[in-house]
């Protein structure tokens, strides 16, 4: 028996208008495909809130099935914030042990310090060396009085006297020796504490001093450490002795052995 379509009017004999669709039970799941948009619910009609709230309810008995739970948006933010900050102290820490970064060269250090000397530059100077002897430099200024400026003149005044004021210091490389044992004894006694030295060379260096009074040239030890991912100076010794191109000393004694005998 045919039957009239309510929606366009044309008779059709099936289950459903076969002309537009009418009572097609499948209509109504690909019409709420349009609903499926980020429309504001303030602005959809009764039917569209029907549909939506339908839809999310059968989201959420998804999410109960399957065993997973809707976030808090706070808490997830929350996690979010401690795992930037574990990151960061991560990165923080692997950049102060050197593991990170541009490593610095052991000689790095020597030539930090003669330059901060010929710029008389008290900053650069005091941060040659490790936190115990910046320390005691630190002090020693605040004693004296001086500004860092009138200290550095005052540390290079010798040097001033000896080459004339406007000395400047250059700088040779040649030797690297790596120490495999070395005491802080002394070091601890007189500052209380050692730091904690990863690595430790003695760096041997022609030293030159030249000015508008005069120029030398000494031969020195430069002894540096590294602490943490910086390089420290620890100490600045001159060698008395004549050292030859192969680095053997040949001391003071023997050049006065060397001597013709008096008549």
């Amino acid at each position: 028996m045919s039957k009239i379509c309510r929606s366009c009017g044309k008779e059709y004999k099936g289950e459903f208008c076969e002309h537009c669709g009418y009572g097609d039970p499948a209509l109504k799941t690909h019409a709420a495909d349009k609903y499926k948009t980020k429309t504001p619910v303030r602005y959809m009609t009764p039917e569209q809130k029907e549909e939506y709230y339908e839809q999310l309810k059968q989201k959420q008995l998804e999410r109960r099935k399957s065993g997973k739970k809707a976030r808090d948006p706070k808490q997830v933010r929350l996690l979010i914030v401690i795992a930037a900050a574990v990151g960061l102290l991560i990165f923080g820490t692997l950049f102060r042990t050197g593991a990170l970064g541009i490593a610095e060269k052991k000689t790095d250090v020597i030539e930090k310090y003669f330059k901060a000397i010929n710029d008389r530059d008290f900053d650069k100077y005091a941060s040659c060396f490790p936190r115990e002897i910046k320390n005691s430099i630190t002090s020693d200024l605040k004693e004296t009085g001086y500004s860092e400026k009138k200290y550095m003149e005052a540390y290079c005044s010798d040097f001033a006297a000896e080459y004339g004021s406007d000395f400047k210091i250059y700088y040779s490389l040649l030797k690297t020796e790596e120490m495999k044992t070395y005491d802080m004894t002394e070091y601890k006694t007189a500052y209380g504490s050692v730091p904690e030295i990863s690595e430790a060379y003695n760096i041997v260096t022609d030293v030159t001093f030249e000015g508008s009074e005069g120029r030398e040239t000494f031969r020195m030890n430069c002894y540096v450490g590294r602490v943490g991912r910086h390089w420290k100076m620890f100490n600045l010794i001159y060698d008395a002795g004549t050292i030859t191109p192969d680095m053997e000393i040949e001391g003071q004694q023997e050049e006065e052995d060397a001597q013709p005998p008096e008549e």
